[in-house]
């Protein structure tokens, strides 16, 4: 149970981190444009920081699976859901987003 746990944990932060990832990707692709929507995806995934997002993201869901499968589903949903603190501090520190006092409080 103790791994399942520790592969939640980081789960949590893989896809938080995925997610920053991709954001830093999409800033710098071009615009989407709905007319043309596989043009769209391309320029995305041709952007470094979108394609390793999206790789981390799907490392995060295999590592998802095996707390699963080796913990409580309740346990390993708290765990993830506390994750959402590894996205404020990341975002924060490292991505330069400002956090107000009314979203560390939330």
């Amino acid at each position: 149970m103790i791994l399942g746990l520790s592969f939640a944990l980081v789960c949590a932060l893989g896809t938080n981190l995925s997610a920053l990832f991709k954001a830093r990707g999409a800033v710098l692709a071009r615009p989407i444009r709905a007319r043309h929507p596989l043009r769209s995806a391309t320029d995305l995934f041709r952007q470094r920081w979108f394609a390793i997002g999206w790789i981390l993201a799907l490392f995060a869901w295999g590592l998802h699976v095996e707390a699963i499968a080796l913990a409580p589903l309740s346990l390993v949903q708290a765990v993830l859901s506390g994750g959402l603190v590894f996205l404020a501090v990341l975002a924060e520190r490292f991505f330069g987003y400002h956090l107000g006092r009314r979203q560390w409080q939330a």
